[in-house]
């Protein structure tokens, strides 16, 4: 154990830094060889007792250090006592993970994201993503990067739940038809109601930003539009709120397991 007060700068390519103690926890469990380095602060260590003696074990720096100083490593006030320098997960290519999801039988659930350009709506989304058994999401245009805040808003989802950056979304529309999915995009004022419209085994829930929605060719390209119904008084979700509802209903008809 030793004090830093300092973090090198991780190479944004292939390094991030993860705080927030379920998102550490997460990268922990699933894929510890990628951890490089971990901070803490005393009042945390307790909790992580797992963790340090594994770095102990493999010889892994970690460092315990005052809360100010950790908000500096992190630049954040958010870091909940701890924060991980780790490699980044390797993401599976478009072309394999198409390929995957056409062999796959079963349930299988997707979503797309057009120009979803905050980082704490993307990360709330992969929460939910995982929470309901999401196989992948797809993002679109001006999207943002897996940033730490995205890690730590996604509660350890990324670990879970793969996130892929593609071109062209109406292509990528296409080619998810042929490998047997129908897309269903959301709508405040066409479409069927959400509840009573058929939710296929293979969906691709299409959602847009929520100034602009899905744009008009991506809006053409979707097989079909559901509409969450309310009371009308706002006029629309929360795009991280409404892809919960979509997975929600879609785990209703198609229970995981």
């Amino acid at each position: 154990m030793s004090v830093a007060r300092t973090s090198p700068r991780p190479d944004p390519e292939t390094e991030v830094k993860v705080c927030g103690l379920n998102a550490c926890l997460a990268v922990f469990a699933q894929r510890r060889k990628d951890i490089i380095r971990v901070y803490a602060t005393s009042s945390r260590v307790p909790q992580i007792g797992e963790l340090l003696s594994w770095c102990a074990e493999s010889r892994r720096a970690y460092h315990v250090v005052p809360e100010a100083d950790l908000e500096k490593i992190t630049q954040s006030q958010h870091h909940e006592g701890i924060c991980l320098l780790t490699r980044r997960a390797e993401t599976p290519k478009f072309g394999f993970f198409v390929g995957r999801e056409r062999l796959a039988t079963g349930p299988r659930c997707l979503v797309l994201l057009e120009n979803v350009g905050n980082p704490h709506n993307l990360g709330a989304i992969v929460r939910v993503a995982a929470h309901f058994g999401a196989h992948g999401i797809l993002l679109a245009g001006d999207s943002p990067s897996l940033s730490p805040a995205v890690y730590r808003t996604a509660e350890g989802g990324l670990e879970y739940v793969p996130v892929i950056r593609i071109g062209d979304p109406v292509a990528a529309v296409a080619t998810f038809r042929e490998a047997g999915f129908t897309s269903i995009a959301t709508s405040s004022h066409t479409g069927g109601k959400l509840g009573t419209t058929a939710l296929p085994e293979k969906t691709l829930f299409l959602l847009g930003s929520e100034s602009e929605g899905l744009s008009p060719r991506l809006l053409d390209a979707t097989t079909q539009c559901v509409r969450i119904a309310g009371t009308g008084a706002v006029e629309s979700l929360n795009v991280a709120t409404a892809t919960a509802v979509l997975l929600a209903e879609y785990r209703r008809v198609h229970p995981c397991g």
